[in-house]
């Protein structure tokens, strides 16, 4: 990607990459290396729950116009200049789009009716109702400007003001800042660029660009991505945790330790499977001050762990050795700086690969949302959609593993990896195997 310059002078219309001039009055700030990672292909994520028992429309649509008023980035737009950088703007429309809802089956989750465009609106909420007043509702917010911990602290909002909607009651709710990224959080709180990131022994030479590298034919038609599930009952997630404070370690670092194993055993032919795995770090708490969920975009840092995996080993000495390597990257401030070397790993002007890599993400325990009584839901999921996908600037993670625990049930979604059978069966045998001691318990590791 070019670095020209760009002239932000009042009244200067700038151009976008659709050929859509945009004025630099607009401008709220240029998009952070952290955010940026999500311009290319319009990556919006979705938080998705069946609802049981009846929904007003009007109220659902009332309670979404409340939280966009609440939270004015949502009806922010995003425009790519013509160097691919992309910058928030601020709304174009005095009535932003509302909700769009429409009859059908909500055990099937489609693209939404309405096509979700980043240079119009930054959230969407699509709602599809079925018989028996059995719905799915579905958030739709840009990654750039909303990670999971914020993502999921406005679709927790959004239901409070649903639930005040029928209760007669709206209760007034902001109107809250634009959010920050990490990166101005990290400057703020003196934190540097370091010599290493932190995630040297995950990366790659990066190869030489292909001769048809620089071409790009445009961007593709809107892509649904929903992830494979393995759900596991209430009683194996507990005893997930009960084995965690058993053993002395932290629910992430054994689940964590599990899906490696389950990586290997697929990916391997037998004996020890050298793995290297990246995964996001909140941030949010661990600032001092710490920084409220919507009052950031992508407040994670990265941390890495590399190991030779060898299903014959114990999980839990794996564990022990995951939270060790995770506690000194945090007590030493490597993570809290990680995000500084983002430019140097992702984009197209990233001089290391992190192609091959495991990406483990666990968003911890999703919250109970609010509803009206008689209303319930009943079901969980986290999509992706991409709103105006491009080619892909490289290779990247061998695996996405995305864990959440809902209604106390423990969630992996898997996207991608080698024999995607194979993976699912071994994830679910891994995370309910029974775990021989370890030789020593270590420490609690940070969850």
């Amino acid at each position: 990607m070019n670095s020209g310059p760009v002239d932000l002078r009042a009244n200067h219309l700038l151009p976008h990459a659709c050929g859509v001039l945009w004025d630099a009055g607009d401008v709220v700030r240029l998009l952070a290396p952290s955010e940026q990672r999500f311009v290319r292909h319009g990556t919006y994520t979705g938080r998705s729950v069946l609802v049981a028992g009846r929904l007003e429309i009007s109220a659902l649509r009332a309670a979404f116009v409340t939280l966009l008023r609440a939270y004015p980035v949502l009806v922010c737009r995003i425009a790519i200049d013509e160097y691919g950088r992309g910058y928030l703007l601020r709304p174009a429309r005095s009535v932003p789009v509302e909700l769009f809802s429409r009859d059908g089956d909500p055990a099937e989750l489609t693209l939404p009716a309405y096509r979700l465009d980043p240079a119009e609106q930054l959230a969407y909420l699509d709602v599809v109702c079925g018989p028996d007043d059995r719905s799915r509702v579905t958030m739709y917010v840009h990654h750039g400007v909303a990670d999971a911990g914020h993502c999921v602290e406005l679709f927790a909002r959004f239901w409070d003001c649903y639930t005040d909607q029928i209760m007669s009651a709206p209760a007034a709710v902001g109107p809250f800042g634009y959010p920050m990224p990490l990166e101005w959080y990290a400057d703020q709180r003196g934190i540097a660029r370091r010599g290493l990131s932190g995630f040297e022994d995950v990366a790659r030479p990066l190869p030489p660009a292909s001769p048809s590298a620089g071409d790009d034919d445009g961007p593709g038609a809107a892509v649904l991505v929903r992830p494979q599930r393995l759900r596991l009952e209430p009683a194996a997630t507990a005893r997930i945790v009960e084995l965690s404070k058993l053993h002395r370690v932290s629910v992430n670092a054994l689940l964590t330790a599990g899906l490696l194993r389950a990586y290997a055993a697929t990916a391997g032919a037998g004996g020890a499977v050298p793995v290297g795995c990246l995964y996001p770090v909140d941030l949010r708490a661990r600032l001092d001050p710490p920084v409220a969920p919507a009052a950031g975009t992508n407040m994670a840092g990265l941390a890495a762990f590399t190991a030779e995996v060898d299903g014959a080993d114990c999980i839990v000495e794996l564990a022990q050795r995951i939270s060790i390597r995770l506690r000194s990257d945090l007590d030493s401030g490597t993570v809290h700086q990680s995000v500084l070397h983002f430019p140097d790993y992702f984009g197209d002007n990233r001089i290391h690969s992190l192609a091959g890599h495991i990406a483990i993400t666990n968003t911890g325990v999703v919250p109970h949302f609010r509803t009206p009584v008689g209303v319930q839901i009943t079901d969980y999921e986290i999509v992706y959609l991409s709103a105006h996908p491009r080619r892909s600037l490289g290779p990247s993670a061998a695996v996405t593993f995305l864990a959440y625990t809902f209604a106390a049930r423990l969630t992996v979604a898997i996207l991608g990896g080698p024999d995607p059978a194979h993976l699912y069966e071994r994830v679910h045998a891994e995370l309910t195997a029974p775990i021989r001691p370890a030789s020593a318990p270590a420490m609690s590791g940070p969850s």
